[in-house]
């Protein structure tokens, strides 16, 4: 009985402490939003998100950990859903990462975590760090190995680049059109480009 009784304390410290990290995350990514990844204090984040300082140092490090796990969570940046695709198998994977992205995006309205994310490793040298080091250097290896190809860093930011740029005419200036055009469509354009990034 004393077992069980000091198992579900535990189980219970646990599934507190998971829910103040994801209030953290949440907080820190509305602050990032707003704010940038200069404005945004781990103070105010910490307060918004209803915990103390030392539990957000507790549960991240420092600011770029908390950067990191809030901008990097959710599926926002293309090479997030690259993974993702290359976990599902090789075949026609530009064709396939092409219309996840679009499926994404068109499934979830949101497009403001995505623009952070990259204003933030635009104007800041640690944040474009981070971006790199948790995403962009790993694909990239991931990509070298799977399809055995050179300069896979160049071959994976063109990718980004592309999709980011089709997210950006086609979700924040609506331009046309672009902005009307079905999945499909955009698929059969963009789709063997980006193959051709991944794997010529």
């Amino acid at each position: 009985m004393l077992v069980r009784m000091s198992e579900r304390r535990r189980s219970g410290r646990w599934r507190t402490g998971q829910q103040s990290k994801q209030r953290i995350i949440e907080a820190a990514r509305a602050r990032f939003t707003r704010e940038g990844y200069d404005g945004a204090t781990i103070r105010a984040i910490a307060a918004d998100a209803g915990v103390d300082v030392a539990m957000v140092y507790y549960f991240f490090d420092n600011k770029e950990g908390l950067f990191t796990a809030s901008t990097l969570a959710g599926p926002e940046h293309p090479l997030q859903h690259l993974a993702t695709v290359l976990d599902e198998g090789r075949d026609d994977v530009g064709p396939r990462l092409v219309r996840r992205f679009l499926q994404h995006w068109d499934e979830d309205a949101g497009f403001e975590p995505f623009l952070t994310l990259w204003r933030s490793a635009a104007i800041h040298p640690k944040a474009r760090k981070v971006l790199h080091d948790s995403l962009a250097g790993p694909i990239a290896s991931r990509i070298a190995e799977e399809f055995e190809v050179s300069d896979a860093e160049l071959r994976v930011e063109l990718v980004a680049s592309h999709l980011a740029g089709l997210a950006f005419a086609r979700y924040q200036l609506k331009i046309e059109p672009m902005a009307s055009s079905s999945i499909e469509e955009l698929v059969a354009w963009v789709g063997p480009t980006v193959q051709r990034y991944l794997t010529a």
